[in-house]
């Protein structure tokens, strides 16, 4: 671990270094559906947010908003599934244990490992 201290100078020299890691992407793949999908960083609020959720519901709504490719809000595809609630389309389409995976490598790509997603639930209610 590199214990330097970050200078002003620093930072606003990886003003563009930094914008561009918080617009990352990564593809997963998915079995059942044998090809890949590519999700995106969230932002902090909705996280905390989602992990406040029951019942596995947060995790589905990390992955409705997480996944950038396929469209998973295309009203078209919403229209094909039969669904109201655009949001129940994850449960249409992926597996349970699917679900929770996206999402948990979605929390990880927004920079939150195991027990750090936790620290932020315990920031927030405190």
């Amino acid at each position: 671990m590199n214990n330097k201290k970050l200078t002003l100078g620093e930072l606003i020299s990886k003003k563009t270094q930094i914008k561009e890691a918080k617009e990352k992407t990564a593809e997963k793949f998915v079995k059942s559906l044998d090809g890949t999908v590519t999700i995106k960083i969230l932002d902090r609020s909705f996280i905390s947010d989602c992990t406040e959720m029951e019942n596995g519901e947060g995790n589905a709504h990390i992955v409705y908003e997480g996944i950038v490719e396929p469209n998973l809000k295309d009203t078209q595809l919403h229209e094909a599934y039969g669904i109201k609630n655009p949001a129940d389309i994850v449960d249409m389409i992926f597996l349970p244990g699917e679900v929770d995976f996206l999402s948990g490598e979605i929390v990880k790509l927004s920079g939150y490992d195991s027990d750090s997603i936790k620290d932020v639930v315990e920031e927030v209610k405190n």
